[in-house]
């Protein structure tokens, strides 16, 4: 299993080699709490959503800060927007660190759901006036979320972006899901991506699209061939083009959620 999934930062990794069927079956057979969790991401990675229910069950009771992190991490990437609305699938929300709810926060935007919305909305006023990254971290989100509309949290009031989602929410369709107000398409992550790309080689400047690149790979399962802070050269972007073209090749639906190029439902 790969340890460094525990890791804060990192990425879900590549696919396991052993079969969905000795995965599960060494799942049946281990009580430890870190190893579960890494069975549970290498299955989620095989396209077998049936273990979402004791994923959900390990995050709301784990004492164990690396494994909620995973664990959160997880939910959000194959939450479903039904599951964002049982809200007592985050029950762990109401007595976690910090840290915990950092990490939720940040993977706001991964449910790709305006379900996640309320849930934003009510550590916002727990968190406001904080100026602590947990605040920062809410307003981000929610300007990724109300993007379409063109407002800054920073500057509005938490009355008034409540106001904006209650007519927002009832604009947006309940079984799409979305990305800076757009029902989500992998090309919207390439797109920023080679932008960026070509933008920065000009310049000879360094590639920060961190969370693009880490969306559009959860998404396709395929990992984005352009490293993180590092300075953009001709062969990143010949990479990427590469990348998008084998990508492109299978059949996606607009508005639908994938992880590792299954779809969620």
């Amino acid at each position: 299993m790969e340890n460094n999934l525990l890791l804060t930062g990192v990425d879900f990794g590549g696919v396991s080699p052993l079969s969905l069927k000795e995965l599960k079956t060494n799942l049946e057979s281990i009580s430890d709490e870190k190893e579960c969790i890494l069975l549970i991401a290498e299955i989620l990675k095989k396209g077998d959503f049936s273990v979402k229910p004791l994923l959900i069950e390990l995050m709301n009771q784990t004492k164990d800060e690396s494994v909620l992190n995973l664990c959160i991490r997880l939910f959000c990437s194959v939450c479903t927007n039904e599951d964002l609305r049982d809200v007592s699938n985050l029950r762990c929300l109401s007595d976690v660190s910090e840290f915990a709810i950092f990490t939720f926060v940040t993977g706001a935007v991964d449910t790709m759901s305006y379900e996640v919305v309320p849930y934003l909305l009510a550590l916002w006023d727990e968190w406001e006036d904080s100026d602590s990254d947990i605040e920062y971290a809410i307003q981000d989100a929610l300007d990724d979320y109300f993007y379409d509309q063109k407002l800054s949290t920073e500057e509005a009031t938490e009355e008034e972006v409540e106001e904006l989602w209650s007519l927002v929410s009832e604009q947006k369709e309940p079984d799409t899901y979305y990305y800076k107000g757009s029902p989500v398409f992998p090309g919207m992550f390439a797109k920023e991506i080679m932008t960026s790309l070509y933008t920065g080689i000009q310049v000879e400047g360094k590639f920060h699209k961190y969370l693009q690149s880490t969306l559009l790979s959860t998404f396709t399962g395929k990992r984005v061939p352009v490293k993180v802070n590092e300075t953009i050269s001709r062969k990143d972007i010949d990479n990427m083009i590469d990348y998008i073209e084998d990508v492109s090749k299978r059949d996606w639906v607009e508005g639908r959620k994938y992880f590792y190029g299954f779809e969620i439902k």
